[in-house]
């Protein structure tokens, strides 16, 4: 068996296997000492495993709730887009009606600053490349920074008296847009915390990692004593080959 790998692995469990079965016989244990070893250096080598072991699950666990995460922001994230696009739909309707009825200039362009969708538009950029030649560069804007622009245009929005009949008229009355401005401000949070929680997972990640590599450490330093007491014992020399030389 291959003794490689970073994370907690056959290899891994097999070395841990090996130590505790050593640890917990009393003549293997007698002649590993007898030979030079420790009973901490068998110690080591179990204590590193088992926790290889339990971090690989935790990460598979913050892997899991990671997702589950994501998918929650995704979710939310859908539905307020969903909702501001309806209400940007009144909006631009109460706008109609501002041009057809010639209403004073100021309030229309004021509300064509809060309905255009900055945030969402995508920017090109020329980049020179060699050969005088240029590029295109699309960048799209984050989910924060639609977050931020719906939050924004939806306080905007409340705070705009001289069209708030004609956007009750459109069923876009003040407390729609404050649960609009409210599920924007949630979202903040949520993004937040998905941030957090994959960072959580990155740091399990190397901890595993730390522990994989201690482990393997020990098993290269005592191995030399494990071989000789494989040599004398096939349960031991069965146990080794499981385990892997380094």
């Amino acid at each position: 068996m291959g003794a490689g790998g970073k994370f907690f692995n056959d290899v891994v469990a097999a070395r841990t296997r090996a130590a505790q079965q050593i640890l917990d016989t009393p003549d293997l244990r007698a002649r590993f000492e007898s030979l030079g070893g420790l009973k901490a250096d068998l110690e080591k080598l179990i204590q590193t495993g088992l926790a290889a072991e339990a971090l690989n699950h935790a990460q598979s666990d913050a892997k899991a709730t990671g997702k589950a995460a994501t998918i929650q922001v995704l979710q939310a994230f859908e539905a307020l887009q969903d909702e501001y696009s309806l209400i940007l739909g009144a909006a631009r309707a109460v706008r109609s009606d501002l041009a057809a009825e010639q209403e004073p200039g100021g309030v229309i362009q004021r509300l064509d600053d809060i309905i255009r969708n900055e945030a969402q538009v995508t920017v090109t950029i020329e980049e020179a490349v060699d050969g005088g030649k240029s590029r295109k560069v699309r960048r799209k804007a984050s989910q924060e920074a639609l977050r931020a622009e719906i939050e924004k245009d939806a306080v905007a929005l409340a705070g705009f008296t001289e069209i708030a009949g004609r956007l009750t008229e459109r069923r876009c009355d003040p407390q729609r847009l404050e649960r609009l401005r409210r599920s924007a401000q949630e979202l903040s949070g949520q993004l937040g915390n998905r941030v957090v929680k994959k960072g959580a997972q990155k740091a399990i990640t190397s901890q595993e990692q730390e522990m994989v590599a201690a482990q393997r450490q020990k098993w290269g330093g005592v191995y030399r004593l494990l071989a000789a007491l494989g040599r004398q014992d096939e349960r031991v020399m069965q146990l080794l080959r499981e385990a892997g030389r380094s």
